[in-house]
């Protein structure tokens, strides 16, 4: 059996009323190379049914007992991918009329680009068009254009701003570099960009390609209090993986303007100005960039050849860390060093350099 384009895959759960017109919305697309691969995640509802309305043979279903959580799920379609690209839909949400036909026309004219993504239109239980100006994040999807160092730079003092289901990438990627790790709720796609950028470029549409369907309280990005702390705490597990492989070459790129020593002089150096990273200013993240820093810095000055360079080329001894541990308030939220500019330890870490270097 010949292998289609364009994998499709929907995790379903307890979307009963809005999960017909998420799989017409693929199936009628003008791109019809397609395979459509729906797995209800257990749903007390009538989902299973709803999906079952529809046929085409095109179109595979996979009814689980279980609900065990949405990265699972989505994890088995994609093995079960025989596409040459794969797409995500929420079973809530609605693609646009075209979507699938120009995104491969997209990923198939440019070699260099391993994703595309796509803006939102937003609307209701009822399907009634939102307006994204009423929304506190209802433009965070409409991003410009980035090199990888920029984009890593976005991810790092911004978090998120891809919108998922808008997405269309080569099955490779995740051959490559994994799935979506299950552990996180709020932030699993997030942390497959990170992953993502560290090799490949994405391009991100003018277009709107989905009306993403806005249901308070009840969306996984809905902003409750529980969310909230969960994202918080995701973050901070992303965070302290962010760097992890990626090069010196990206991380001047990215971040040039912010290093301690630029041109990086070698792998132990680049190690120092990642930690050294968390310890600039930022608004939401902060604190919890602090902790990531300070145990960093401590796990590196237990390596004797990171110590050399920490005590030789920045000034960073056990005494200027324990100076640091003692004004890196990370615990206390309201700390004035929070609200201190980014640069401020790399201006006194090249300090202590000149001053080092003049004696």
């Amino acid at each position: 059996m010949r292998a289609p384009t364009v994998s499709v895959i929907m995790p379903a759960y307890n979307h009963a009323p809005f999960v017909a017109e998420s799989i017409r919305s693929v199936l009628t697309q003008d791109y019809k190379d397609l395979e459509l691969l729906v797995a209800d995640d257990g749903s007390p509802d009538e989902t299973v049914a709803a999906i079952r309305a529809t046929s085409d043979p095109r179109m595979q279903v996979f009814a689980y007992e279980a609900n065990r959580g949405a990265g699972v799920v989505t994890r088995e379609l994609i093995s079960r991918c025989r596409g040459r690209y794969i797409a995500l839909i929420n079973s809530d949400d609605a693609w646009l009329p075209g979507k699938l036909s120009y995104q491969v026309d997209v990923l198939e004219s440019n070699a260099e680009l391993a994703a595309v993504f796509g803006r939102a239109r937003y609307f209701d239980r009822d399907g009634q068009p939102v307006d994204k100006s009423t929304m506190q994040f209802g433009a965070v999807f409409d991003q410009e254009n980035r090199s990888r160092g920029a984009w890593l730079r976005r991810f790092f003092d911004h978090g998120n701003c891809l919108c998922h289901p808008t997405m269309l990438i080569r099955s490779e990627v995740y051959r490559e570099i994994g799935t979506y790790d299950n552990r996180y709720r709020q932030l699993p796609d997030f942390e497959m960009w990170v992953r993502f950028i560290r090799r490949w470029q994405f391009h991100i549409s003018d277009r709107e390609l989905i009306n993403f369907r806005i249901l308070p309280g009840e969306n996984a990005s809905s902003h409750t209090p529980a969310n909230s702390i969960r994202t918080m705490n995701e973050h901070y597990m992303i965070a302290r993986e962010f760097f992890d492989g990626v090069s010196s070459e990206l991380l001047v790129e990215a971040f040039g303007d912010r290093l301690v020593r630029n041109p990086i002089p070698s792998e132990v150096h680049a190690d120092i100005e990642k930690a050294l990273l968390f310890f600039g200013y930022n608004q939401w993240l902060g604190h919890m960039y602090k902790v990531v820093g300070v145990t960093k810095l401590f796990d590196l000055l237990a390596s004797p050849s990171h110590r050399e360079v920490l005590e030789k080329d920045y000034a960073l001894d056990d005494r200027a860390f324990h100076k640091l541990m003692g004004e890196a308030d990370a615990f206390r939220p309201g700390n004035p060093l929070t609200l201190m500019p980014g640069r401020v330890l790399v201006q006194e870490l090249k300090r202590r350099i000149r001053r080092r270097l003049s004696r």
